[in-house]
């Protein structure tokens, strides 16, 4: 019924209010609001049924067959089907590995309080500014505000900014020591983001790691003019000054080897090191290199030289980084050889802009069939292409092939154990995330495979919980690790115009023809009176949840000054905040029906103010009794609309409703009068 309402012409104005109070009804049952009943329903549907039966007959049908599960829903809050009562978080947070508060992170920049930003980030992440620098920001394709603009909001960048301006850093606190010892193998970012956590709930910790350098993927595969070094190091000594001992150096001989050491629990978090190969007959000459291994070289300051002409086999974010640093290590023409076309790349697509920009040629639709002795590699048209069984092979001579289509993990040092692999992965509960071995656990890419930073510390979160709980023999909060709104950020002032703006804030890169043989940082400092402006176009999805119920009672009352549209999961999002400008009446049905307090109809200096998550959509004057003199709360529209409502004769004068009340009595006086007369 609601796709009816939507549809422009499809119901008429005598229909409308009827189905809008239908629907509203129904949609305060599945949120299991207090105030709507059984009865109001049926009431409200045998309304429809009288004029638009057609509508009502289907619904009408499910409150006789379905009496006890409807009763069950209103009564007892509960659903058969598992379909109602679900909670509503902001789908940025909820798309985001980490669950970090993104709505709340956005709106503490927006008001320019990045201490406070900070502190919220720090509840999810140990990383922030990494994140900022490094993540592909899968929160930014669910963002909502896609659909109303066709831009989503510029969220990454936003913690980068947060944890640069920021003047106070977060003060974390340590449990009481529990007096349990931890090892964890591995120091890249889901190793750290539980050392983070399990060290602030009391236990000792320690990592170990055979790099040089702490850091893992992040300081050894991901490039220094994306993550410089000293901004990552910024980050461990926060991990390093809750007690975290970080052991580098170390080869980890035997999986079991910590606990015969004395450690209570062993987290494995030891990532994926090395190069996939192409598995293609000549793949294993000494020109076809490893992308991983290559960046590892360059990171590890082996600076091995390169080119001229370098060719990358794959379309991910680590292929991107491979393609980039060849021209940083002196290769003049680099081509990417992908199987697919640029829209179907895994890789962030801003990222295949800077690598395009550089000068990174993308050849689109081949894949690779053997590699000869003379450095020439043969590609053949991939099945996904068009013209596929029409092409012929070709054959191209490069000075370097690098293969970028992956990593996996030596699990060498799991024999002897109770541990399982599969796919190449350590095999554990996708819940609790411990291995056949008790005691030990395995979180980030060794456990889930190659994935993101964000999707290791996601993974290192929950490994830390389970691992305390353990531990200590308690019941894993995992509840804690879900969703949720981390602080109270008041709104941002915004104009409808801003909310619904397309124009998406951008961050300045060098030139590209100077970055490329430049291993600085890349991008320019994103500004934060910049960022603060495009956390203004943030909707404000965890505090309105969706539920498009003030749109339905803005119906009812035959407003239609809200105008939704719906997105993934049926979420309702407005997709106009200039409509209320002309036809809000500023009756307040939207703001009674709101269940978190997103849409606010107040009295504020003379005026009726209507506001959406922070935006004013209408300022109406307040009316001047002609009695009185006084002015009293309603607007010139509601005051008339709610006249003709009732069906009454709108006066010329316009009262408030005291004089209205004593004019009322006087009347009432005179007819008694008159009356007396006859």
């Amino acid at each position: 019924m609601r796709a009816q309402l939507h549809t422009e012409g499809q119901l008429s104005a005598s229909i409308r209010p009827v189905a809008a109070r239908v629907t509203r009804i129904i949609t305060e049952v599945t949120l299991g609001r207090g105030n709507a009943s059984l009865k109001e329903l049926a009431g409200a549907v045998s309304e429809l049924e009288s004029v638009a039966p057609e509508l009502a007959g289907s619904i009408a049908a499910s409150l006789k067959k379905d009496k006890t599960e409807w009763e069950n829903h209103i009564a007892r809050n509960t659903c058969s089907a598992g379909t109602c009562f679900l909670p509503r978080s902001a789908p940025c947070q909820v798309a985001c590995p980490a669950h970090i508060d993104i709505p709340s992170m956005m709106a503490h920049v927006g008001h320019g309080d990045f201490s406070k930003s900070l502190e919220v980030l720090s509840k999810d992440t140990p990383l922030p500014d990494s994140c900022g620098l490094v993540c592909p920001a899968p929160c930014e394709y669910e963002c909502v505000q896609n659909t109303v603009s066709g831009e989503p909001v510029f969220i990454r960048p936003m913690k980068h900014v947060a944890a640069r301006c920021a003047e106070i850093r977060p003060e974390l606190k340590k449990a009481a020591p529990t007096g349990k010892k931890i090892a964890i193998v591995g120091c890249g970012p889901a190793g750290l983001t539980a050392a983070y956590y399990l060290a602030q709930k009391g236990h000792s910790v320690e990592i170990f790691d055979e790099r040089e350098h702490p850091g893992g993927v992040m300081r050894y595969g991901i490039p220094n003019y994306r993550l410089p070094d000293y901004k990552l190091y910024a980050e461990i000594d926060v991990i390093k000054n809750l007690g975290v001992k970080i052991h580098l150096g170390y080869t980890v001989r035997q999986a079991r080897e910590f606990q015969d050491k004395g450690y209570d629990a062993t987290l494995l978090a030891t990532g994926m090191q090395n190069s996939k190969r192409l598995g293609v007959p000549g793949d294993d000459q000494d020109f076809v290199i490893g992308g991983m291994d290559f960046l590892s070289a360059v990171r590890s300051g082996k600076n091995p030289r390169v080119g001229p002409h370098v060719i990358v086999i794959g379309g991910g974010n680590a292929a991107i980084d491979v393609a980039m640093t060849a021209f940083r290590q002196g290769a003049t023409k680099v081509q990417m050889w992908y199987r697919r076309n640029r829209k179907q790349m895994p890789a962030n697509p801003h990222e295949v802009e800077l690598a395009l920009a550089e000068g990174v040629e993308l050849v689109e639709f081949w894949a690779p069939t053997r590699i000869f002795p003379d450095k020439r590699i043969e590609f053949e048209r991939s099945r996904y292409a068009p013209d596929a069984k029409t092409t012929p092979p070709v054959t191209v001579r490069a000075d370097q092939i690098f293969a970028g289509i992956g990593q996996e993990a030596d699990l060498g040092w799991l024999d002897g154990t109770k541990i399982e692999t599969k796919w190449g992965n350590i095999v554990c509960d996708p819940v609790t995330l411990q291995t056949g071995e008790p005691g030990i656990f395995a979180g980030g890419d060794i456990a889930h495979g190659a994935s993101t930073v964000v999707a290791a510390i996601g993974s290192g979160k929950r490994a830390a919980e389970s691992i305390h709980s353990w531990l200590m023999g308690i019941p894993a909060d995992f509840e804690s690790l879900e969703p949720k709104r981390r602080d109270e950020v008041p709104f941002l002032p915004s104009t409808p115009q801003q909310r619904t703006s397309s124009d998406r804030a951008h961050i300045e890169e060098n030139d590209p023809l100077t970055r490329r043989v430049s291993h600085d940082f890349m991008q320019k400092d994103w500004d934060e009176k910049v960022a603060a402006v495009e956390a203004e176009r943030c909707l404000r999805c965890d505090i309105c949840i969706g539920c498009g119920l003030c749109e339905l009672a803005c119906m009812e009352v035959g407003a239609e000054a809200l105008k939704m549209v719906e997105t993934k999961g049926g979420r309702m999002v407005f997709k106009d905040f200039t409509t209320p400008a002309e036809k809000c009446i500023g009756c307040g049905a939207c703001t009674s029906v709101c269940p978190t307090g997103a849409i606010i109809v107040e009295d504020r200096d003379g005026f009726r103010i209507t506001e959406i998550t922070g935006t004013i959509v209408r300022k109406q004057p307040l009316q001047v009794c002609s009695c009185c003199g006084e002015t009293f709360s309603a607007s010139a529209r509601q005051y008339y609309k709610t006249r003709d409502t009732l069906g009454k004769k709108v006066l010329e004068e316009m009262l408030c409703p005291a004089c209205a009340r004593i004019q009322s009595a006087k009347s009432m006086k005179e007819m008694q009068w008159m009356a007396q007369l006859f």
